[in-house]
């Protein structure tokens, strides 16, 4: 299904051309969660979210030849990074869907997992519900997603530095934690735990970091929105990073919720 709207493919467009760089930085949250999880050999899991399938590959790996992985993601562009990371992998498989809508079968997947891919939905209670009706019995999700701007270094460090106010966003819907708990009750989940999990993290070095803090997260909504600020922010920003660089790498606070909850 190809968006209709033109913010939405161009953010698409530029965490596949990033995804690389994305992934170095999101990957010790990412396994957080997988390691929240358990053991996952033999199991089928599906990954809400799957971006351009660094996770995929994790959760593959981790399920072994006898499991199976579906990845699923609403977005064109990255998906098709994720098809050529994953073409290998015969039990590896990949829809372009709106996991809120996806008709897998019922009971079909022992764990649910996703890397800051539940976030956005709509209607999260019946997006969650959705996800719960495909487990199986005894099945777990578990996902990371962000707490506060202000705890996070990764996006309140850059919009410090470009003298732009903190505003919500939509990425940080799930920064209170009795929202969450209340979202997965009402879907019918069990025995939920939300954990924080703070890591430093890192794509390289000052001009990586600047090109994902310039075009991803909140300062990179803001300067989708008001492209004009570009040349008067992007000096402001490096001389930040260039501040917290140490041996030419900069490393950035991030700060998430690592949760997890049961069917019963």
């Amino acid at each position: 299904m190809q968006s209709v709207d033109p913010s939405f493919d161009i953010v698409d467009r530029t965490r596949a051309e990033l995804a690389d760089l994305i992934d170095l930085q999101m990957a010790p949250l990412g396994l957080a969660a997988i390691n929240a999880l358990g053991p996952m050999q033999g199991k089928t899991i599906l990954d809400v979210g799957c971006g351009a399938g660094q996770t995929t590959l994790q959760l593959a790996e981790r399920a072994g030849n006898s499991g199976r992985v579906v990845g699923v993601d609403i977005a064109p562009a990255v998906l098709m990074v994720a098809r050529a990371r994953s073409n290998h992998l015969p039990a590896v498989s990949l829809q372009q869907a709106d996991a809120a809508q996806l008709s897998l079968p019922d009971q079909s997947v022992d764990f649910v997992y996703s890397r800051f891919g539940v976030m956005f939905f709509a209607d999260p209670i019946h997006a969650f519900g959705n996800l719960r009706r495909m487990l199986r019995s005894g099945g777990r999700i578990g996902f990371v997603c962000w707490r506060s701007i202000q705890e996070n270094e990764l996006d309140f460090l850059p919009l410090e530095a470009a003298g732009l106010a903190l505003r919500d966003a939509p990425h940080i819907s799930f920064e209170q934690p009795s929202f969450i708990k209340e979202v997965l009750c009402a879907a019918g989940f069990d025995k939920i735990t939300i954990d924080p999990f703070d890591a430093e993290v890192s794509c390289g070095d000052i001009d990586k970091t600047l090109e994902v803090v310039t075009q991803v997260g909140a300062l990179g909504k803001a300067l989708r929105d008001t492209p004009d600020m570009r040349t008067v922010v992007e000096p402001r920003v490096r001389a930040a990073l260039a501040e917290r660089a140490n041996s030419g790498r900069v490393s950035l606070n991030a700060a998430t919720w690592i949760v997890t909850a049961l069917k019963a």
